[in-house]
């Protein structure tokens, strides 16, 4: 029988939670977007992304303590990227 992992700790769900609150501005972003379609996917995305990398962070904390801090960090830089997309003007 396999010895069951450590769990990960309430301190480090609570990080994770913190991290992933931004996702709920999803439908402001979503409104200011501009009308390119390769915007509007990549704003689609956003959410996706940020709901499967909080769960790995959560899933890989245990072992790999390294990759959930990195996931974490993407996931803040995403965060940063999605509100620079929408916010700033594109000139063509």
């Amino acid at each position: 029988m396999m010895p069951s992992l450590p769990k990960t700790p309430r301190w480090m769900v609570a990080v994770i939670i913190i991290v992933t609150l931004p996702v709920f501005q999803f439908p402001m972003l979503l409104a200011s977007a501009p009308d390119l379609s390769s915007v509007k996917a990549l704003v689609w995305a956003y959410p996706f992304y940020c709901i499967v990398a909080a769960y790995l962070a959560w899933q890989c904390y245990p072992q790999r303590k390294a990759l959930a801090w990195v996931l974490l960090a993407l996931m803040v830089m995403s965060h940063l990227a999605m509100w620079l997309l929408v916010t700033t003007p594109l000139s063509m």
